[in-house]
Parts: structure tokens; C-alpha cells; sequence
């Protein structure tokens, strides 16, 4: 398994403090990524590999992770794995922000909750506050069921959005919060672009209400893995410490987003130099060159063994 042990519990008081006396939430990002991540963690490595879910999608080496078909010459993208430590908001007093605010991704990702350490310490939220505050979540009942376990640790709150509803969200932000907020805002300026949004249970409401548009509310709990495909728009609220490892891939099914997003950055004035490191077009030429010889050699068998 990837789950990670912890070697002794978190304390609140270790850590550093705001200048107002708050505990600071802090977050490393992407990092250590791909071959670092393979050379400090061998061990690790082979064993996410070996734990990954749906690995033809997720694996490197996964037939419908199209990405695999590049050429062994090629400068491949970096897509992972890489792992994102950060603090939990249950032992912050102000409780409603996100430990990643609202963004998407040029290709599909998956992401592995292998740790989760609950604070010690006064002015902690309690697992059964923690609980409490997931009951005023739109959750299924098979969630529900895992959050009565005492055997389940939930970690973080994941909110995703279809890519439909992507220009509905930036339209809302745009016009309506950031004015009602007091923001000046370029008629330019891309809201998601800039990840400086975190939709507050209040926001989503609004959104469903006003412009019907409801998300997918996900509790990833120590060991699940979730899986966001390119273009998605999402944010994660980190409810204890989480260790988080992610791994990228490009599915068939969403690399038109991958392609059409990328195409979206080149063009964008707030990403002059804006380099595809995903390499899109590169990846379809080479998926469609593999396809089409498949389907030749098998062509030619069927006409051999008739």
C-alpha cells in the first residue's frame, strides 16, 4: 500500500504563527516531481506504480495514457508523480479557504491521499468537528456511511466542476463577486487563471441558485485516489495535514480540452510566454501514427489468414 505511517502526531504549537498570533497554513507544492521524486524515493515510486488505480489511464506506460506513445528520443513532459504536503484548515480560525483554490489542468490528473495527521493541540477542530462541518456538504450516502467509521480518516474536500460549466463560473466571478467585492477587474482578466478563488459553501449555493450550476462535492479519505480529467475546474480544502501524491496522464476522452486549453495560453495575453510543456500536438501525432499501424498489421493478418 501507499499510505504512509505517521512517526508521531502533529502538534499545533510547533507551528509558525502569523503576525496576528494565527497559525500560518502552509503549503509545498510539486515537489519533489518526476525523476527527482524517482531518485529520492525509489522505493516509493514502484510502489505507487504498483498501486495506481485504472493504471491503462494512469500508469506512464498505460496504453490509453496517451502520453506513452511519444518516442523513447523525445524530451518527455514531466507529468509526475509529485507530491503536495500541506496543513489542514481545522486548526486555522478561519476555516472557509482553500489549500488549492479554484484552477484546472491542461491534462488529466490523479491523486492519491497517502497521508493525513490530525493536529494536537488547543484550538483544533476535532475529528467530530471536522464531522460536523461535513454534515452542511452536498454528500452521498455511501460518504456518509465511511464518516461514521472510526476506521476512515477523511483528509481534504475536493469541490470539481464540468468543463461546460467553466465560462458560466469565470462569468460569475468576474461581473458579479469580484464587483460586488469592491475589485477592479480588466474586462481581460481570467479569474481562473489567476488562482485566487475559493468557492465558500455560500458562493457554490449562489451558483446553483442563480446560474444553475452544481459541482461534484468528493471527501478523499486516507488511501482513495481521485481522478480529475483536463479542462475540470476544481479546488481543495485540506481538512487535517494531507500528503498528496499526483500523477498527470492524458486520456483519449479529454485530450481535445488538453489540445483546446493549450491553444487558449498560447493566445492569451496574460500568458505571453506561455510554453507547452505537455506537448499536445505531439502526443496526438504520435497516438494516431501507433493507431494506424495497428490497425495496418492487423489488416494485413486478417487478409493473410483468409
Amino acid at each position: 500500500s501507499p499510505v504512509l505511517s505517521p512517526v508521531f502526531p502533529p502538534q499545533l504549537s510547533e507551528r509558525p504563527k502569523s503576525k496576528d498570533g494565527d497559525t500560518v497554513v502552509y503549503r509545498l507544492k510539486d515537489w519533489p516531481s518526476g525523476e527527482e521524486f524517482m531518485a529520492l524515493m525509489p522505493s516509493r515510486y514502484d510502489d505507487l506504480m504498483r498501486n495506481l488505480p485504472l493504471p491503462e489511464y494512469c500508469d506512464p506506460e498505460g496504453n490509453l495514457n496517451l502520453a506513452s506513445h511519444l518516442p523513447s528520443f523525445f524530451v518527455r513532459p514531466d507529468l509526475g508523480p509529485r507530491l503536495c504536503c500541506a496543513y489542514g484548515v481545522a486548526a486555522s480560525q478561519e476555516q472557509d479557504f482553500g489549500t488549492a483554490n479554484l484552477h484546472m489542468e491542461v491534462s488529466d490528473i490523479v491523486s492519491v491521499l497517502v497521508y493525513v495527521g490530525v493536529a494536537k493541540g488547543n484550538g483544533v477542530l476535532s475529528k467530530t468537528g471536522v464531522l460536523k462541518r461535513l454534515e452542511e456538504e452536498d454528500l452521498d450516502d455511501s460518504v456518509k456511511k465511511r464518516l461514521k467509521d472510526s476506521s476512515e480518516t477523511p483528509g481534504a474536500l475536493w469541490h470539481i466542476y464540468i468543463s461546460r460549466d467553466v465560462e458560466k463560473i469565470k462569468e460569475f466571478l468576474h461581473k458579479q463577486v469580484a464587483k460586488e467585492q469592491g475589485a477592479e477587474i480588466s474586462a481581460e482578466h481570467d479569474p481562473i487563471r489567476e488562482p485566487g478563488w475559493y468557492l465558500s459553501r455560500k458562493l457554490r449555493q449562489r451558483l446553483w441558485e442563480e446560474h444553475d450550476v452544481q459541482g461534484l462535492t468528493v471527501v478523499q479519505f486516507l488511501g482513495d485516489s481521485v481522478l480529475i480529467p483536463a479542462g475540470a475546474l476544481h479546488q481543495v480544502q485540506n481538512l487535517h495535514s494531507c500528503v498528496q501524491v499526483i500523477n498527470d496522464f492524458v486520456s483519449p476522452e479529454h485530450v481535445f480540452h488538453s489540445f483546446h486549453l493549450t491553444q487558449e495560453l498560447r493566445s492569451s495575453r496574460e500568458e505571453p510566454n506561455y510554453e507547452d510543456k505537455l506537448q499536445v500536438k505531439n502526443i496526438l501525432f504520435h497516438s494516431v501514427k501507433d493507431a494506424l499501424t495497428s490497425l495496418k498489421r492487423y489488416s494485413q493478418e486478417e487478409e493473410e489468414n483468409s
